[in-house]
């Protein structure tokens, strides 16, 4: 019963503090009307276990949200955004982007995957979804063919070893619709340095920092376990290895590219299926 009680305190301390910060002056300096717009129709609920939100941070958990709605809105043409279409958020996790997806396109059928059963639970009450329990072979997931109008997928290339990346953008091909858009982020030069410089460890111990980087610079992709964590880990792509495995899945027509695009951080690429 306390532990009911504590995360129900949580839920309401952290939405909150989101509730807040969508009012605070410093945080909406420099946001365009349309951006202004957005936020104000944003859900402030926030999941008491979600692993996104730093407390006393709420002003970045919303601002990797507009972040990733700013880099979706720079990469797509007006023609290529179906507001009443077919949205998957894939690895959604308690809904840090998808609650910006869903105010961007409130008519949209949307699907989020994930593999934490509770995240979606809680996105399916809070931002009236569909899901799909995920796993970590995805070429046996129950995705749908040529269903979706556009694919978000961030922050999971990151984690993923070249072979499931492959398999992942070969699922990814055969669910998008034609005329479709997958909008999907890696990390690339600039997580790089930040691991050549020491900024940043991303969970890993020195030797595959190191080592990471090495095989960065050496053959474009790179990848290391976390501790305990087998296929799980943290990757380094760069972009021209990128391109050739957007080859190897599907004949993509165009690729469009924001080097550290989202949170200034991550590349963000999107592809379109023509």
């Amino acid at each position: 019963m306390r532990h009911m009680t504590n995360m129900c305190v949580e839920t309401v301390v952290r939405s909150l503090a989101l509730w807040r910060t969508r009012s605070n002056r410093q945080f909406l300096a420099g946001l365009t009307t349309n951006e202004l717009t957005l936020l104000r129709k944003v859900s402030t609920r926030v999941h008491p276990r979600d692993p996104m939100y730093v407390s006393g941070q709420a002003g970045h958990y919303l601002a990797v949200g507009l972040s990733a709605s700013r880099a979706i809105t720079d990469l797509l043409r007006p023609d290529q955004i179906n507001a009443s279409g077919s949205i998957l958020d894939f690895a959604c996790g308690y809904g840090r982007v998808l609650r910006f997806l869903r105010a961007m396109f409130p008519v949209a059928r949307v699907t989020c995957a994930e593999i934490d059963s509770d995240a979606l639970d809680f996105c399916r009450r809070v931002f009236d979804v569909n899901t799909v329990l995920s796993g970590p072979d995805f070429t046996t997931l129950p995705m749908p063919r040529e269903a979706f109008d556009l694919i978000w997928c961030g922050s999971l290339i990151t984690h993923l070893d070249e072979q499931s990346v492959s398999a992942l953008l070969n699922m990814f091909y055969e669910c998008l619709a034609r005329d479709g858009v997958c909008v999907f982020t890696t990390h690339g030069q600039r997580a790089a340095d930040w691991l050549r410089c020491g900024i940043v460890s991303y969970g890993l111990d020195e030797i595959n920092q190191r080592a990471s980087v090495r095989q960065y610079d050496d053959d474009g992709y790179a990848y290391a376990d976390l501790e305990n964590s087998p296929r799980y880990g943290i990757s380094l792509v760069k972009r021209q290895r990128m391109n050739e495995l957007l080859k190897q899945a599907g004949t993509w027509q165009t690729v469009q590219y924001l080097e550290s695009g989202w949170d200034n951080h991550q590349d963000v690429y999107a592809v379109w299926k023509r």
